[in-house]
């Protein structure tokens, strides 16, 4: 694999960023996530930051899941939030690789997408669309289901759902229902960024995905510059010369950001 390092200082916020080329995939792809740390700090010297780059493994072995287990007996009905690859297909774990087979349904906020995953571990559970268009109008369904007693595995494109994704609104419903939610650790593009930024990380907020608003975008921004602690967005990659933009005149140039790319 060739990695190639660009560094920009575009005043008054220093920008590194780091990307990967030539890469050889045979085994899919993920869409690619772009997420921006950024953290107040002093610095003498430009810094030099490391990026993280995730990407999809050359092979990826077919894991070994034990059928018995004195520890792990039959899934008990309800709705399970499981975290799926952001980048890597290696980055899925072995208890969410049994949950999604023993499901009676995978809500997937992309079949198509998510389909590549499970025919990649052999995986034959049917998948419903569940996205931000029509989940108000699949959550009774889904609801009845759980309630007759079924599992329900919920997924989203990449990372752990419910995060910037579809899935808040069902598992608060389901918490008022006293019907069980069940999170299944795993990827999840917020930590594994802030972990490999540099960055302060007792203290941090999550913003997410910026307003398509201006000026509602304007004050989000205006708002994080004002905090001292690390502040993270996620930002899609056609959106990001307008977030340099919009963020160096607010941020000063005491306000370093990390770019972290998942592809």
């Amino acid at each position: 694999m060739k990695m190639m390092m660009i560094i920009r200082r575009l005043p008054p916020i220093t920008i590194t960023l780091t990307s990967a080329f030539s890469c050889r995939f045979t085994s899919p792809k993920f869409f690619p996530e772009q997420i921006i740390i950024s953290s107040k700090s002093t610095p003498c010297y430009p810094r030099i930051s490391l990026l993280a780059t995730f990407c999809s493994a050359s092979q990826v072995p077919d894991p070994i899941i034990e059928q018995d287990s004195s520890k792990r007996g039959p899934l008990k009905p309800g709705l399970y939030l499981v975290g799926t690859p952001i980048g890597n297909l290696e980055d899925i774990t072995l208890r969410a690789l049994r949950v999604l087979k023993s499901a009676d349904v995978i809500l997937s906020e992309d079949t198509r997408h998510s389909g590549k995953l499970l025919r990649h571990y052999n995986i034959s559970t049917p998948l419903l669309s569940y996205h931000k268009f029509n989940e108000s109008q699949r959550e009774q369904r889904v609801l009845r289901r759980l309630k007759e007693g079924e599992i329900v595995v919920l997924i989203s494109d990449a990372g752990t759902p419910g995060i910037s994704d579809p899935g808040a609104e069902l598992a608060k419903l389901c918490v008022d229902e006293n019907i069980p939610v069940i999170p299944i650790p795993g990827p999840c593009a917020v930590v594994a960024a802030l972990s490999a930024s540099g960055l302060d990380t007792d203290e941090f907020t999550f913003v997410g995905f910026l307003s398509k608003h201006g000026p509602s975008r304007r004050e989000r921004l205006t708002a994080s510059a004002n905090e001292a602690r690390t502040q993270i967005f996620y930002v899609p990659p056609h959106k990001f010369s307008q977030f340099l933009e919009e963020s160096s005149l607010l941020f000063g140039d005491s306000r370093y950001i990390r770019l972290i790319i998942f592809c």
